[in-house]
């Protein structure tokens, strides 16, 4: 009886419903997929997600038990306290700022959060859910170097239907790879997402950095070619994250590959060091070196040193934000307006902090609010780790921390939904840990 309520358990709740089913799957791929600048204008962008959105709350409304039961996970979820608050303040940052967007965004990017959670865990199932991400992360990896070879966005070539000020981007006269995002910084974010899906092995349910090893290679292969110092960083912390939190076996396999890699880098830049691609590799590798370091070595390998050190300059200045008298700190200025201030004569216009963006859209309530979340986030997965000892959760985990971690250098850019797609995954993972022990327990009894 044991073996059959586990089996019971490990299948969605909800069965004998295609159109949902199928709606949910739509959301999950195209979230990660299809960009925000796809879709049709009519007041507001109508993107694939925001249509997924639409039909499955439609659905809900005309099968009144759905509603009824997504009503009630929705009141009982732990997130709720700080998202409730958080859309508290973009209601009343909407009133006062007359700003729809200011609460309309927020809600959007709550409502599919909790319509990926109830989707995951009732009716897709997590490990399908996994698999399908996993899915999406082999076919972006792939499409990230069909991109760089053909030095332009192939998404906003074909696929631009909505007005947006989304444009190639270069550095140091190389093409960075944006994939489906509006900037090849917001796709670094979501490779630090997939590095994490890509190490689990949720059979064993056990955590390998090599568990696929060629999507491993692609998606580091693409952080080089976003060219994102931070982001490169932060992913080779993340591996080491990764291969610390691994069981002994699969620590010593880990350790022993990434030496042999290293050991082929260091012979390819040896023999092709002088070439295009090899002084590439050298400047993105010691690009990240000077921005922890404060030296210059990337300018001997072609990168333009004076963009780099201004950029890295500019972004001192944003957390001076927090000082201007004329910025009201209680009631943001909305998500509608423009911002821009002079500091010390440095014109800032381009806010790269999340942080810093949500104290001048929302205020320090806005601020506090998102911030709450992320801690109460971090919390919740912490616990799970601890209590269930799962890859899902332990590597979910690590992306969220290294996720928010980079948000200090960079806004979100439209990459949220790509972080709440993962958090979705743990949270329906762990209701349906908590479901089954529960019914293993009343079998017991």
């Amino acid at each position: 009886m044991r073996e059959q309520s586990a089996y019971v358990a490990e299948e969605p709740e909800l069965r004998n419903l295609k159109v949902l089913f199928s709606l949910m799957v739509f959301l999950i791929i195209t979230d990660f997929v299809m960009p925000q600048y796809f879709g049709i204008h009519i007041g507001y962008d109508l993107t694939c997600t925001r249509l997924a959105d639409l039909l499955i709350v439609l659905y809900m409304f005309l099968n009144r038990k759905i509603l009824t039961h997504f009503g009630d996970m929705v009141i009982h979820h732990i997130f709720i306290i700080p998202f409730a608050i958080y859309l508290f303040v973009s209601i009343y940052t909407m009133v006062c700022r007359v700003d729809i967007n200011a609460f309309f965004l927020v809600f959007l990017e709550i409502l599919t959060f909790y319509i990926l959670v109830y989707g995951i865990r009732y009716i897709v199932g997590w490990k399908r859910a996994i698999k399908l991400s996993i899915g999406c992360a082999y076919f972006l990896g792939i499409y990230g170097l069909i991109e760089f070879f053909c030095g332009q966005s192939i998404f906003l070539k074909f696929f631009s239907t909505v007005p947006n000020s989304v444009a190639n981007s270069y550095r140091s006269g190389f093409y960075r790879i944006m994939g489906p995002c509006g900037h090849a910084l917001g796709y670094g974010l979501l490779l630090l997402l997939f590095i994490a899906l890509a190490c689990m092995d949720i059979e064993k349910d056990e955590v390998y950095l090599f568990k696929r090893p060629f999507l491993i290679g692609l998606l580091y292969v693409n952080v080089f070619l976003t060219g994102s110092r931070s982001t490169l960083g932060i992913a080779l912390i993340e591996m080491l994250l990764i291969v610390l939190i691994s069981g002994a076996k699969n620590i010593k396999k880990s350790c022993i590959i990434i030496f042999f890699l290293l050991v082929a880098l260091g012979g390819f830049l040896l023999l092709f060091g002088r070439t295009g691609i090899g002084r590439y590799v050298m400047m993105q590798i010691t690009s990240v070196m000077d921005q922890f370091l404060g030296t210059s070595y990337s300018g001997i390998f072609g990168a333009d040193t004076t963009t780099l050190d201004n950029s890295e300059e500019y972004r001192k200045y944003l957390p001076r934000i927090f000082q201007l008298d004329w910025l009201n700190p209680w009631i943001g200025r909305g998500v509608s307006r423009v911002f821009s201030a002079q500091i010390d004569g440095i014109y800032i216009k381009s806010i790269d902090n999340f942080y810093v963006s949500q104290y001048i859209k929302y205020g320090y309530p806005g601020m506090i609010a998102y911030i709450l979340f992320i801690v109460v986030a971090i919390v919740f997965l912490i616990r799970a780790a601890w209590k269930y000892h799962s890859c899902v959760f332990k590597l979910v985990l690590i992306a969220t921390v290294c996720y928010f971690f980079n948000l200090w250098w960079l806004d979100a850019l439209q990459t949220l939904k790509f972080e709440y797609v993962l958090l979705a995954i743990a949270c329906a993972c762990y209701m349906w840990k908590e479901q089954m022990m529960k019914c293993d327990n009343e079998q017991l009894c």
